[in-house]
């Protein structure tokens, strides 16, 4: 009688932050970038809500994968034991304080492990510093090694994403089909922001056509593309499709039609009532208290304030109003895809319904939701990468021959 009632739970943590995280690692697995029995053992010993501790599992765990590609002789298990460390050390900063001596660090020891890795795999890889007003965006292009399309897909990331893990998130499916990827690090994300303290900018269209402008300088101007982006990036992509010609088709992978509501649907009531009373002060120090106890607001709050540049969850709130496509969906005349989950703990499902009629001039509109008995439910489909990838690429063959 007791094997009925031994089911399993599904997750990895209670606190869906830290599960979803956790999560991100395993999502790497199908390229390469984790391994499943090591990263479950690991978590054995993460306590969520303390980053510390975080860290230092996840940064143990990437050096023991050091230590193990120092061992192997075997070419391409030591660059797939360096691509492991590259994604442990991504995941030990990423709840690091911005402040945190520890947390630079631990990104420059992910980057050199990530090019280390595809230098030993023979990854075909060219990195491309991008001019960009006074300063310049990292962008590193994937040449397909047998190409069997014209398009170049182009991927950007968003709220908390560097340009590595692009690699594993699309660019090494992409390459394996056919494919040549152009990735990048915009303002508030990677090395721009960690290095040059560029944060975010609403006018996305800005930086994509520097990538552009930089990439077709080099290697002449693509047949198609194709843009897709990433979470925030499924807000900025097509904000950068409205005002850029050179682009095709836009991807939103994470749908984000309005920032400010997503944030809002969020907030607990008594915040919102208390915003609209103007009792700023009173919002923000109430926000303060619920981060002391909610590892998701605590993050996100501390992320606001080091890539948008807010104070406060009432800085936050007030930073977001500009990312928004209500006033430029009309100028998107591109194909466009749209991705969602049915438990996106960030983005309400209401923002597809949102989306799609306001894209009045579009070419064409094509949705997937995907819910919990596919396994894609979750915020960017975490989990299940072969799931929205079979439906990205086909849309692609679709519409792009």
């Amino acid at each position: 009688m007791k094997r009925r009632n031994d089911v399993g739970t599904g997750r990895f943590f209670r606190d869906q932050t830290y599960h979803h995280a956790l999560l991100r690692a395993l999502n790497q697995v199908v390229t390469h970038g984790a391994d499943i029995s090591e990263v479950l053992q690991a978590s054995t010993h993460m306590r969520s809500g303390d980053e510390q501790n975080w860290y230092a599992q996840w940064s143990a765990l990437a050096e023991r994968n050091v230590l193990r590609a120092e061992a192997v002789h075997n070419a391409r298990s030591r660059g797939e034991a360096l691509l492991r460390a590259h994604t442990y050390y991504t995941r030990a900063q990423f709840f690091l304080p911005p402040t945190d001596p520890k947390r630079p660090a631990a990104y420059r020891r992910c980057r050199d492990l990530f090019y280390a890795a595809l230098q030993t795999l023979g990854t075909g890889y060219e990195r491309i510093a991008v001019p960009y007003l006074e300063n310049h965006l990292d962008a590193v292009y994937y040449p397909a090694p047998h190409p069997a399309s014209e398009v170049l897909i182009v991927f950007h990331g968003g709220y908390d994403t560097i340009v590595e893990e692009l690699y594993f998130f699309l660019a090494a499916e992409a390459n394996s089909r056919g494919f040549s990827v152009l990735t990048f690090d915009g303002p508030g994300q990677g090395q721009p922001l960690r290095d040059q303290g560029l944060r975010f900018t609403h006018e996305w269209e800005k930086p994509t056509s520097a990538v552009l402008d930089a990439f077709t300088a080099a290697h002449g101007p693509p047949e198609k593309v194709v843009l897709v982006g990433l979470s925030l990036g499924g807000c900025l992509a097509p904000r950068a499709a409205a005002f850029e010609p050179r682009i095709d088709g836009v991807v939103s992978y994470g749908v984000l039609f309005d920032m400010h509501s997503a944030l809002l649907d969020r907030t607990p009531s008594i915040l919102r009532m208390l915003r609209r009373l103007g009792c700023d002060g009173l919002v923000d120090a109430l926000a303060r208290r619920g981060a002391a106890f909610d590892p998701g607001v605590r993050w996100g709050l501390a992320n606001a304030e080091w890539t948008l540049g807010s104070v406060g969850l009432s800085g936050m709130l007030d930073a977001a109003k500009s990312y928004t496509l209500s006033d430029v969906a009309e100028r998107i005349h591109q194909d466009v895809l749209i991705l969602a989950g049915t438990e996106d703990q960030f983005i309400p499902l209401g923002q597809v319904e949102r989306y799609r009629e306001s894209l009045i001039n579009a070419r064409s509109v094509t949705t997937r939701v995907y819910d919990r008995a596919s396994g894609g439910q979750e915020h960017s489909q975490l989990g299940a990468p072969t799931l929205w990838q079979a439906d990205f690429f086909d849309w692609v063959a679709e519409k792009f021959g």
